[in-house]
């Protein structure tokens, strides 16, 4: 399990109850965790949780130039694809009405959702607005298949794990949680993203 734990993280990883349970159990340990953590400190590395404790995460322990250049490059890639992300979650929100599906675990059910939005014309539109930013239109692209396109998205970007592929149910990771980390990283601190010499002392900063 350790070297499992090691490869996982090293990958880029998000270990959390959803997506990785047995990892995720491993490192609730905590002398299995400072194991994993004496090993990493021996490569400039270290283990991060999201703020409310649901995943673990690599992140670099030390700056000098070629981290703080793959830091600002990690965020520059975050921040592109920050708000179709949110805005795929708020359109979830509005049409079911689930407040708490910025909560790790949440499930979400494609049918109930495609139906909602099929009775709501401003709905349909943000579908659409939603595709063209995820790229996710088909010269065969319904409103079905363009959110099934989505949800496949998020699920590769380790936002959501389908949970039950038969009647297409998906599950909310601890992503969400270190994305709303970020949203706050980047608002409290996005000069650290340019060219100037201030390192960032937020964990999210340091993203691997």
């Amino acid at each position: 399990m350790f070297e499992r734990v090691i490869f996982q993280l090293l990958e880029g990883a998000f270990i959390c109850r959803v997506l990785h349970p047995d990892t995720f159990d491993f490192l609730c340990n905590e002398e299995n965790l400072r194991s994993v953590e004496d090993f990493f400190a021996k490569i400039g590395r270290r283990v991060a949780k999201t703020s409310k404790q649901s995943g673990f995460y690599l992140v670099f322990s030390a700056y000098g130039e070629q981290e703080r250049a793959l830091i600002r490059s990690s965020y520059a890639d975050i921040k592109n694809t920050l708000a179709p992300v949110v805005s795929f979650f708020n359109l979830v929100i509005r049409s079911t009405g689930q407040e708490d599906i910025l909560m790790y675990g949440t499930a979400i059910e494609a049918d109930t959702l495609i139906g909602k939005i099929d009775q709501d014309i401003s709905l349909r539109n943000e579908l659409q607005s939603l595709g063209t930013h995820f790229k996710a239109f088909s010269s065969d692209t319904t409103q079905r298949k363009l959110l099934d396109n989505i949800f496949k998205r998020l699920v590769n970007d380790g936002y959501l794990k389908l949970a039950n592929p038969e009647r297409a149910i998906y599950q909310v990771t601890s992503k969400i949680e270190y994305l709303l980390d970020v949203i706050k990283f980047i608002h409290e601190t996005d000069e650290t993203l340019k060219v100037g010499d201030e390192q960032p002392e937020s964990e999210t900063g340091s993203l691997i």
